[in-house]
């Protein structure tokens, strides 16, 4: 094979070997300890208070004006307006699945994959979906 057909084969080879042993992980913890219900609390605490605000699109507009002669101010502006949508998309999750963990929401397919992506440390599918 191509080297670099190579790298994407055992790439995709270990990706599939972590999702394995990451699907067999128990769901509960044994012994003392945090419950997973506090461990994912205390995680998307953590992001809450590290997520930056969303960027003020018409001031940037103004500093950066989208003109024909400035093609990459176009690009700007449109990865900003998707930069933007993720960190919506993050906060409007993350206080669902506060509630639905306190028992104040249900707890939706999507909710319970976002639970399982961060207490397992991966990116939540519903992030990297509606984000981009």
């Amino acid at each position: 094979m191509h080297d670099n057909a190579e790298i994407l084969t055992a790439q995709a080879t270990t990706r599939e070997l972590l999702e394995t042993i990451l699907s067999i992980q128990p769901r509960a913890a044994a012994g003392t300890g945090k419950t997973r219900e506090e461990i994912i609390m205390d995680i998307v605490a953590i992001l809450e208070k590290n997520t930056p605000k969303k960027f003020d699109l018409e001031e940037i507009a103004k500093q950066y004006p989208t003109q024909y002669t400035e093609s990459m101010n176009t690009v700007l502006i449109q990865e900003l307006i998707r930069y933007n949508r993720l960190i919506i998309i993050m906060q409007s999750s993350m206080i669902q699945i506060k509630k639905a963990l306190k028992g104040e929401e249900v707890m939706s397919e999507d909710l319970e994959k976002m639970e399982k992506s961060l207490f397992n440390n991966t990116v939540p599918e519903i992030w990297a979906e509606k984000g981009f």
